[in-house]
């Protein structure tokens, strides 16, 4: 763990997968960019440096040997989606599905947040990440909605979050010319087949 906080903690972690993925991250970050405080602490952890480079001009964050271990140690892209896609196939219920990682030995809180394509470090906290509402549904915040009916009464709504995940189907190609040449095709009369 770098930081005792979750938050800036998971935070910390996608920094270093983005490094480590080839993302470029101009050095230093701003001073009034909201997570410049994340960037000092993983400098004075020596995880991530200065990259000097003589062109072009500008310098970026480049991962130091150490923050290589530090990301290593738990970020492993290499069958992450199969891994994810048997686990929904289990439907084990949300506690069963972080007891299932823990038992895999990976961390519930950051193999979802690493591992999951779509979540990157700058939308983190603002975007919701796939795989990490599917890992945590039952802790996702019920919203409410208040609708006034006629006669001027509220009333308040719970909105349960519900995380759908829609399985993949077989993929199936179309030979158009293979289509045109074979004789068990049913061929309408006003179709067009020319597929050159």
């Amino acid at each position: 763990m770098l930081f005792a906080d979750p938050n800036a903690n998971a935070l910390a972690y996608l920094v270093l997968r983005h490094l480590y993925d080839g993302d470029v991250i101009e050095w230093p970050i701003a001073d009034d960019h909201p997570h410049v405080a994340i960037f000092q602490a993983l400098e004075q952890q020596s995880l991530v440096a200065r990259w000097d480079r003589v062109w072009p001009l500008h310098d970026r964050y480049r991962l130091t040997e150490h923050g290589i271990k530090a990301i290593e140690a738990v970020y492993r892209p290499a069958g992450a989606e199969q891994f994810f896609d048997g686990l929904r196939r289990q439907g084990l219920a949300p506690a069963e599905r972080r007891g299932f990682l823990q038992a895999q030995g990976l961390d519930p809180m950051l193999w979802p947040l690493l591992h999951d394509p779509t979540t990157h470090w700058t939308t983190f906290g603002s975007a919701p990440a796939r795989y990490q509402q599917y890992i945590w549904e039952d802790t996702m915040p019920v919203r409410q909605r208040r609708m006034r009916r006629p006669g001027g009464h509220v009333v308040v709504q719970r909105v349960v979050h519900h995380v759908v995940h829609h399985e993949r189907g077989p993929q199936h190609l179309v030979d158009l010319d293979r289509d045109v040449n074979d004789p068990l095709v049913p061929r309408s009369p006003t179709a067009d087949y020319d597929v050159s």
